[in-house]
C-alpha cells in the first residue's frame, strides 16, 4: 500500500523529471546525443547486473557492459524476438525491481501471441513527464496548459486506464492540473460514443485511428451542429490519409499521431508541421533493420527495432516491435532537433498464395492510400487466391471504379488469378484488445482474437 509519504517523495521525482521536457526535442544534437549514450550505458549495467537474459548474452559474446558506450553499441547485441517475451517473460526481468514495484501490462490482442511486461513504478512516472513532449504541442494548439477536458476512446480495460491509475495511486496530483478524463470504449457503436462524448464536450479526443475515422464521419453526416474538440489524437493503430483530411480539413480539427505501444511507451510523437514522427531518441532508440537484421538506408522501409532505456523492470534492447516504417532524414520546419520516422506502414508478416508469391502488408496498403473515399478498410484471405475486401467510405455510395482499381491492385501484385469480393461497412470489427487488423492473412482467419472469422 503506497502511504502518503511515499506519494510525496514520488510527487517531487515526477516534478524534477518534468523540468525542460517540453523544451528538451529543441536540444542540440550533442546534448540529446549525451542523454542518450548516458541511458544506454545505464540500462546496459543494470541489465547485466540483474536480468539473466542479458548477463548470459553479454558473457557469451565475450564483452562487459563498459562495452556498450552508445545507442550504435546496441548493435551488438543479437536481436530480440517478440516470442522471447512470450516464452519467458521473466528471463527479461530485473530480479531488482520487486513485485510490488511495478505493473504488468499484457500486449498481443492483435496478433494473438499474448506478452506480459513489467513496468516499474519509477519508469511510469518518467514516463508521465516525458508526456510533456507531446501535450506541450497539444495544450498549445488548445491555448491553455491544464484545466481542460479529454476523452480517451480505448479498450474497456486499456494500457492507458491502468497506467493512469497506477500514476494516480503513486502520485499527488492537484485538482487544477488534473486532467478531466472521460474513459469510453472502442467495442461501443459510434452512435453511442458520439452521444456520450458530446455531452462530456472535451476539448482533446484520443483514440484509435481506426475508430476515430468512422466517429467522425458520424459527426460530420448525422451531428453537423454537435460541438467538437479542437485536438485529436491518435495512436495504437493509423489514421488513413482519407480520415485525417476530414479530420483536418473538413471539421478544422488539430490532429496529431504518437507512436506507443506496451513494451515502449512513448517512441514518436507528429508536431503538426512536418510528416512523421519525431523519435524520442534519447528514450528509445529506433534502429530500421532488413530481413536479416543489418540497418537499412534512410527512407527504405523496414522492420522496427526498438530499446527501451526507461523501463528497468522487463528490460528490452534491440527488440523487434513488429511494424514496418522508414527513417525520414529531412529537418523539420517545426524546429525539434529529434529524428524522424514515418507512421508504421504496418504490421510484418507475409501473405502466401497458391504460386508461392509473397506480398508484406504495406504492399498491399498502397491499393487503398490514393482513395480518397476510403477512410478504412480491412483485408481477410479466405482461401488462398480469394480475398475479401471491407471498406468504411466517405459515402455509402457503391463505386464500381473505385471497386475494379482495388481488384487491379490486388492482380498486379498476386497474380491475375486472384478473385477479390469488395464490400460497404459501416464500422470494421475489432479484436478483443479494440484494434481493427487491417491485414488478416489465410492462417489466422479464424483465429479466437479475429472476431471477423464469426462475423463473416
Amino acid at each position: 500500500m503506497t502511504t502518503l509519504l511515499t506519494k510525496v517523495g514520488w510527487s517531487a521525482y515526477l516534478a524534477r523529471q518534468l523540468a525542460r521536457q517540453a523544451r528538451f526535442p529543441f536540444a542540440s544534437a550533442e546534448r540529446i546525443t549525451h542523454e542518450q549514450s548516458r541511458r544506454v550505458q545505464a540500462m546496459v549495467r543494470h541489465a547485466y547486473r540483474t536480468v539473466p537474459h542479458y548477463r548470459e548474452t553479454i558473457e557469451r559474446l565475450g564483452l562487459q557492459p563498459d562495452a556498450f558506450r552508445s545507442a550504435a553499441d546496441l548493435a551488438r547485441l543479437p536481436i530480440l524476438e517478440r516470442d522471447a517475451l512470450q516464452r519467458d517473460p521473466e528471463r527479461l526481468t530485473s530480479t531488482a525491481v520487486g513485485a510490488h514495484d511495478r505493473l504488468t501490462l499484457r500486449t498481443g490482442g492483435s496478433t494473438g501471441a499474448p506478452r506480459a511486461v513489467h513496468h516499474s513504478t519509477r519508469s511510469i512516472v518518467q514516463n508521465a513527464a516525458h508526456g510533456e513532449r507531446e501535450r506541450s504541442i497539444v495544450t498549445a494548439a488548445l491555448g491553455r496548459r491544464v484545466g481542460y477536458r479529454e476523452t480517451v476512446i480505448a479498450s474497456p480495460h486499456s494500457t492507458a486506464q491502468e497506467v493512469q491509475a497506477h500514476l494516480r495511486a503513486h502520485v499527488i496530483q492537484p485538482r487544477g492540473v488534473r486532467v478531466e478524463r472521460q474513459y469510453l470504449s472502442v467495442l461501443d457503436p459510434v452512435e453511442t460514443t458520439a452521444e456520450k462524448m458530446v455531452a462530456f464536450a472535451p476539448d482533446v479526443v484520443h483514440g484509435y485511428g481506426s475508430y476515430l475515422a468512422v466517429l467522425f464521419a458520424h459527426l460530420r453526416a448525422d451531428r453537423p451542429g454537435a460541438p467538437l474538440p479542437r485536438v485529436v489524437t491518435f495512436s495504437s493503430d493509423g489514421l488513413s490519409d482519407a480520415a485525417r483530411r476530414l479530420i483536418r480539413d473538413d471539421l478544422g480539427i488539430f490532429v496529431l499521431g504518437t507512436y506507443q505501444a506496451v513494451e515502449a511507451f512513448k517512441i514518436g510523437f507528429e508536431c503538426g508541421m512536418g510528416e512523421g514522427l519525431h523519435i524520442n531518441t534519447d528514450l528509445y532508440p529506433v534502429r530500421i533493420v532488413d530481413s536479416a537484421g543489418n540497418d537499412v538506408a534512410p527512407g527504405e522501409a523496414g522492420d522496427v527495432l526498438v530499446s527501451n532505456l526507461v523501463n528497468d523492470a522487463t528490460v528490452l534492447l534491440n527488440y523487434r516491435l513488429g511494424d514496418h516504417a522508414a527513417l525520414v532524414m529531412e529537418p523539420c520546419a517545426c524546429g525539434r532537433t529529434l529524428p524522424r520516422m514515418t507512421q508504421p506502414l504496418g504490421r510484418l508478416g507475409d501473405w502466401r498464395v497458391v504460386d508461392e508469391r509473397r506480398v508484406h502488408s504495406p504492399g498491399v496498403r498502397t491499393i487503398f492510400t490514393n482513395e480518397a473515399e476510403i477512410l478504412e478498410y480491412q483485408v481477410i484471405q479466405r482461401q488462398p487466391r480469394h480475398f475479401q475486401v471491407s471498406l468504411v467510405t466517405r459515402t455509402a455510395v457503391r463505386d464500381a471504379e473505385m471497386d475494379r482499381r482495388i481488384t487491379d491492385g490486388f492482380r498486379a501484385r498476386l497474380g491475375e488469378t486472384v478473385t477479390v469480393e469488395v464490400a460497404r461497412v459501416h464500422d470494421l470489427p475489432r479484436t478483443s484488445r479494440g484494434k481493427v487488423r487491417p491485414i488478416v492473412p489465410l492462417s489466422d482467419a479464424a483465429a479466437p482474437d479475429n472476431p471477423t472469422a464469426a462475423a463473416s
